[in-house]
């Protein structure tokens, strides 16, 4: 029988069916391998019983083993939960529960089972972790690793849709049908299974933070929304989209306020960017950016980076872009779509600011790319339509 002091400390121990014996000895609860979302939920309410009617930040640890999604039990506005934290308000607003993992590497693993995913139904959403109703609450999830059996299914992993704000941190998601450089899906993953979806608006100013992510092989890698959200080298391969912007209906706040991407990697996904419609023209900026458009997987979609609604979004992306491991970064990959990406400065870190006509000539040029060709010896600027003009407004071939 755990006293009051424990049943109200700050931290809450989760072990798994197969986690070491001391582990299970020292932890709150111990799961069976099988219906574990039960007994985390049982963890979140735990943290949520309140003395004085906060949660004041407290945290739930799963030690290192694996876990096992049997069922969807729960069910909010966006459809159904494996573990779902509460939508209440704290009055201490944004202070929320830390969900973490061990800190060795993918130690603590969640498994949604292949009877669970077989019973799933095609028409639903599914998120394993998210929040019974809209608050502003701030939850962080660390150190996580979720694995799905396949990639036909609306699930969503990581769900901040209902969440004040959601940070992340060296969580991964994988998908065990994946595919790899080498072995190219012939279907792609259904667009509505996301690893990390972000969240409804704004944040209100609070930290909101997603570090060394990773997804492999989902429909929608990251579907980044909200504001002042900032991804630092997060990875997403094998899959529809690695990133995506504000696809999916937005209910609440703004999203007026930038998005920036630090050293994100987009490897060998069917298509580049997607942005969805915003008419408050958002500004994205993402900076030292690394593409591997590959061949066999852009087959599958071909879309280069596009605006649903050209002109929607402002900002910064520069990038370098590969066709695969083991290949030259290439001046000739372009990054837009004709007709998107009219109010943005886009970048190739390859290409020269002085240049010959033939090297000039070579470059996937983007609209506003200024060079100075030294055969011509004038500064050109890139207008769009493949055509180059000097400062008096002269076509230069």
């Amino acid at each position: 029988m755990i006293g009051d002091e424990r049943r109200f400390s700050d931290t809450v121990y989760v072990a798994a069916f197969d986690s070491a014996d001391s582990d299970k000895k020292a932890a709150d609860f111990v799961c069976r391998g099988e219906n574990d979302q039960l007994v985390l939920q049982k963890a979140v309410d735990r943290i949520a019983e309140r003395s004085v009617q906060e949660i004041r930040g407290r945290r739930i640890i799963l030690l290192p083993g694996n876990y096992y999604i049997s069922d969807f039990p729960f069910e909010n506005e966006c459809g159904k939960l494996a573990v779902m934290f509460g939508g209440e308000t704290n009055r201490f607003e944004h202070i929320g529960i830390l969900f973490a993992g061990s800190e060795h590497t993918e130690s603590s693993v969640i498994h949604i089972t292949r009877e669970c995913y077989d019973r799933l139904d095609d028409r639903e959403t599914y998120s394993v972790f998210g929040c019974g109703a809209h608050n502003w609450n701030h939850h962080v999830f660390k150190d996580l690793y979720v694995t799905v059996p396949d990639d036909q299914k609306n699930i969503v992993c990581f769900d901040g849709r209902l969440m004040g704000s959601m940070g992340l941190r060296r969580c991964k998601c994988l998908c065990e049908t994946r595919g790899s450089y080498g072995n190219v899906k012939n279907k792609l993953p259904a667009e509505g299974f996301v690893a990390f979806m972000g969240t409804f608006g704004s944040n209100n100013m609070w930290e909101e933070k997603w570090e060394f992510c990773q997804a492999e092989g989902f429909g929608q890698g990251f579907a980044v929304g909200s504001e002042h959200l900032l991804l630092h080298k997060c990875t997403a391969l094998f899959g529809r989209y690695g990133f995506t912007f504000n696809h999916y209906p937005c209910d609440f706040g703004a999203v007026t306020h930038p998005i920036t991407l630090l050293n994100c990697i987009d490897e060998a996904n069917a298509n580049l960017w997607l942005f969805g419609k915003n008419k408050y023209r958002q500004c994205i900026n993402a900076y030292n950016t690394s593409f591997e458009v590959v061949p066999e997987w852009f087959s599958l979609g071909g879309q280069y980076a596009v605006e649903e609604n050209p002109g929607d979004y402002a900002g910064h992306i520069d990038y370098v872009g590969n066709h695969g491991f083991y290949t030259l970064n290439d001046v000739s990959l372009r990054f837009w779509s004709k007709g998107s990406g009219i109010n943005f400065e886009t970048v190739n870190n390859t290409h020269k600011k002085v240049c010959t006509s033939s090297e000039r000539r070579s470059y996937a040029a983007n609209i506003g790319q200024e060079v100075f060709d030294t055969d011509v010896m004038k500064k050109l600027i890139y207008t769009g339509s493949e055509v180059w003009v000097d400062a008096m407004g002269s076509v230069v071939e």
